[in-house]
């Protein structure tokens, strides 16, 4: 795993959609596990690996895109807050 984009992600999680530092170590657990499932790890290269590692992935792969500052994704706001809702109702806290 990239530390760098580890530490983006999870700026972008606590500073976007104003997730607590406590859930984002849940979200990164689970983000680390789908990127593993397609082939790859959390890393720049992940944000585009899109639908082609699953429903799921796509939304991680989305979020380390638009993480990194990256362009154009077809995952609605609405997609990603409810996925991210799901893996934090669904795993326990991981912490910081």
């Amino acid at each position: 795993m990239n530390s760098i984009v580890e530490a983006k992600v999870k700026d972008y999680l606590i500073s976007r959609w104003h997730y607590s530092p406590f859930d984002c170590g849940t979200i990164l657990e689970c983000m680390t596990a789908l990127a593993r499932v397609g082939g790859s790890e959390l890393t720049d290269e992940f944000a585009f690996a899109g639908l082609g590692a699953g429903p799921e992935a796509r939304v991680a792969s989305t979020i380390v895109d638009r993480a990194l500052l990256g362009g154009g994704c077809q995952t609605s706001e609405y997609e990603i807050r409810a996925q991210i809702n799901d893996w934090v109702r669904r795993h326990r806290r991981k912490g910081l």
